[in-house]
């Protein structure tokens, strides 16, 4: 029932010892409790995903704070099963030798980690595979031309000032942004992301002393409110937290009342399409968007 010593320690390479002979109360429900403010899109660990599953089998609603002594007992067993090597599995198993329901949990539960770990080291692989050429495409000559950011800019297409906006470093200042999204050719999405990302609702809201950077927020706003981006043909590819957050801010701005902050309700919601990048922004550098690199100017091998 317990398993081959030898096939649980061939994966020991996949968990790294802390507590193997089980971890403190205060840490077992800080693991617990790690990842429950994740949103849906935000992946949980398999191993502190799988402890929690485990742990809400043994501890009603999760009270893990004011554990019987068998129950402490058992989710010690539940952290060792999830996040330790072997050895100390094999010792908690033989714990449980006359619960055997309980240790076919454990044992379900090891087998469920495993393939888990083992699918992530995998698609890890596979993902530094295809992104082994990196550093030839940010090395790689761009096919046009310039004396700054601005002037290359210029020869791009909205959909590269989309990836630029999405990837651009605010320590960098704004003028590049500025630029663009004084453009009508700008999409509206790529506008939205960009107020958004300067706080229109602390803008609005007076929550700090003015800045240049505040002023360029207003001028956004400003646009957005009358109107002046007509193409509005891309999404917002941001995560499930970015977007409350955006939402929240502009909740705020609009809750002034005063323009430019009566803004459309639907901004963010916009089901546009992929944007199609031929370039893109590193620490400050344009290059080659590298699935494009790949796809079209990288020398074949």
């Amino acid at each position: 029932m317990m398993g081959s010593p030898a096939s649980h320690a061939d994966h020991d390479h996949l968990f790294t010892t802390y507590a193997p002979e089980g971890a403190p109360a205060r840490v077992l429900c800080s693991l617990y409790e790690q990842y429950t403010d994740a949103y849906p899109d935000e992946p949980v660990p398999p191993q502190h995903r799988r402890y929690r599953a485990l742990v809400d089998t043994i501890v009603a609603d999760g009270q893990l704070r004011s554990l019987r002594d068998l129950d402490l007992r058992r989710v010690n067993s539940a952290y060792v099963t999830c996040f330790e090597k072997a050895e100390a599995l094999e010792f908690q198993l033989s714990l449980w030798r006359n619960d055997a329901t309980f240790a076919a949990l454990l044992l379900q539960t090891r087998a469920d980690i495993v393939a888990d770990l083992t699918a992530q080291t995998e698609a890890d692989a596979r993902r530094l595979e295809h992104y082994k050429r990196w550093n030839e495409c940010l090395a790689a000559p761009l096919d046009i031309g310039g004396y700054n950011r601005i002037s290359l800019l210029a020869q791009m297409q909205p959909d590269d000032w989309h990836e630029i906006a999405l990837s651009w470093d605010w320590r960098h200042g704004t003028a590049e942004l500025e630029w663009l999204t004084a453009q009508r050719s700008c999409d509206r999405a790529t506008a939205v992301y960009i107020m958004c990302k300067g706080a229109p609702g602390d803008v609005a809201s007076h929550a700090h002393a003015p800045t240049a950077r505040d002023a360029f927020i207003r001028t956004i706003a400003a646009r957005l409110e009358d109107g002046f981006y007509p193409s509005a043909d891309f999404c917002l590819p941001i995560s499930m937290r970015t977007r409350v957050a955006f939402a929240e801010q502009m909740a705020i701005a609009r809750r002034t009342r005063v323009s430019p902050w009566v803004l459309p309700s639907d901004l963010l919601h916009h089901d546009g399409q992929r944007h199609q990048p031929k370039y893109a922004i590193t620490d400050g550098r344009l290059h080659y968007h590298y699935e494009h690199w790949l796809a079209h100017v990288a020398p074949r091998r």
